[in-house]
């Protein structure tokens, strides 16, 4: 049983958290979402729903805090060992920040991408 397993059973006192994610910070901040609600969803909780990502990463949807013009939350989490990582927390309608989208692009678009702008830089303009 992985950690993942554990939390959606409900053994979340003995999984070791990490919350201090600058990005997932930031998207709070900017989605006007306090640490603490997240918390108590994590903790309280029982997920709307789930999914596996891909690798170790997974999904939870929660509802939104009741001032929210939108009705649910994506949480995603990057889960090792025994520790869960919140990696970033979005509207559940978005699909992904554009962070993650840099982040899963596959090496050979990364390396396209590097192609052209090393072009780029190397143009007399």
């Amino acid at each position: 049983m992985n950690v993942f397993d554990k939390f959606i059973m409900g053994e979340t006192s003995a999984i070791n958290w990490c919350f201090e994610n600058r990005h997932f910070v930031k998207r709070l901040q900017d989605n006007g979402i306090s640490r603490q609600y997240v918390v108590d969803c994590l903790m309280e909780e029982e997920p709307i729903r789930w999914e596996h990502v891909e690798g170790n990463t997974y999904a939870v949807v929660y509802s939104a805090p009741l001032n929210k013009n939108y009705k649910e939350i994506r949480i995603l989490m990057a889960c090792s060992g025994n520790s869960i990582d919140l990696v970033t927390i979005m509207r559940n309608n978005e699909t992904t920040t554009q962070r993650q989208k840099r982040q899963y692009q596959s090496d050979e678009q990364k390396n396209i991408e590097k192609k052209r702008l090393k072009a780029l830089s190397k143009r007399k303009w």
